[in-house]
């Protein structure tokens, strides 16, 4: 692993020096991605993967399984898919996601690595995209700093957000018994602002410039927040979007 980490990385010094050497600020960023794009075909087809990411710890998981529920997101197999690493998009990954623990998992050698979490920006797992979020004085209403689903993206956006929490349950037969207990928390993203939704009058609240049509088109398309709180939230913001343009 260590030769493959130091071929990229003396891969990267023929475009690191190169982009100093543009003309102007245009120039220099379409040099540079070109360069980028260059260096990285030449070491995929040199060391046959994406030896770059990794460079994070051992998963240990749990050591013990669980009664109901699952800490994975989807499923318990590694699925080949895509992520962004320290700004590079890298594809064809075998991934799998632990969103109780929320860390990214992929495959080397047998080993399963668990990725940083500050280095990793977006992630997409069986068609299902996620970004990581850092709560700060603009987005306080948020759940904490992690990784959101993103359901919808416009010009204003969806956000899931699901914390998994583990229960423990004590049987005089079986000794302790786990199981995952999972709430869902959903979130619009209007500019930079992000409100968290737990009812229709909030979405109303939000949309409150086009409220008699959100309502109108909740009632034709017969919209049960309570009953199907994401497809909810993304017909109406998608509704929303399209009458504001």
């Amino acid at each position: 692993m260590i030769w493959r980490l130091c071929a990229f990385y003396l891969l990267t010094l023929s475009f690191s020096s190169f982009s100093v050497s543009a003309q102007s600020a245009s120039e220099d960023s379409i040099l540079y991605k070109s360069a980028i794009a260059h260096t990285l075909d030449v070491y995929y087809r040199q060391v046959g993967d994406q030896s770059s990411i990794y460079n994070g710890r051992l998963y240990v998981g749990y050591g013990f399984s669980f009664k109901a529920g699952s800490p994975f997101f989807l499923t318990s197999e590694f699925h080949p898919d895509s992520l962004v690493y320290d700004g590079i998009k890298f594809d064809n990954i075998p991934l799998l996601f632990n969103d109780q623990m929320e860390v990214l998992i992929t495959r080397d050698q047998g080993y399963w690595v668990q990725l940083v979490n500050e280095r990793l920006s977006s992630f997409t797992i069986l068609n299902h995209h996620f970004i990581r979020l850092v709560v700060d004085s603009l987005n306080r209403e948020l759940s904490g700093t992690g990784f959101y689903e993103l359901l919808y993206q416009g010009h204003s956006a969806v956000l899931k957000k699901t914390i998994k929490k583990i229960k423990e349950e004590l049987s005089s037969s079986e000794g302790i018994l786990r199981s995952i207990d999972q709430t869902d928390h959903y979130y619009i993203r209007m500019g930079k602002a992000y409100f968290p939704i737990r009812s229709k009058r909030e979405i109303l609240n939000i949309f409150s410039d086009h409220r008699k049509e959100i309502q109108q088109f909740m009632r034709k398309n017969k919209l049960k927040f309570r009953k199907d709180k994401a497809n909810t939230l993304i017909r109406v913001t998608a509704y929303y979007d399209q009458i504001t343009k």
